[in-house]
């Protein structure tokens, strides 16, 4: 008999992996934050450095979920990626800073990255359950 499962949830199996996403995010920004503090790292490359983390994050957001899930890999990485855009376009709003195209390429690069790491979940071998 299986046990109750929090990744069998209608939102813990979308929500649990973009929290994941956002550690990564998190602790990569940090990583960077602290090169610009140093001033090892130019202004202009934190730019790409940051479009790097997010798709990293989706990447992993969506093959965690897609792991879990073992089945509809582009659907749930697309969804996982959808929320990190959500999460992004938030902040932004927050933020109160302009929509830009840049804001619009990081999303897409998102999109794909939640995309490609979903189909990446799903085709991973099991060496035994997730749960």
């Amino acid at each position: 008999m299986r046990r109750a499962s929090i990744w069998n949830s209608k939102i813990g199996k979308y929500l649990l992996p973009t929290l994941e996403g956002l550690l990564y995010l998190s602790s990569g920004g940090l990583f960077c934050a602290g090169l610009l503090l140093i001033g090892t790292i130019p202004a202009i490359a934190m730019t790409y450095f940051m479009h790097i983390l997010w798709c990293i994050s989706a990447f992993c957001s969506g093959r965690r979920a897609g792991f879990h899930r073992r089945t509809h890999g582009i659907q749930t990485g697309f969804i996982c990626s959808m929320i990190l855009c959500i999460i992004l376009f938030c902040g932004c709003f927050a933020l109160q800073e302009t929509f830009t195209e840049r804001l619009f390429t990081r999303c897409l690069l998102i999109l794909v990255a939640g995309v490609i790491g979903g189909i990446v979940g799903v085709n991973t071998k099991l060496k035994k359950p997730p749960y």
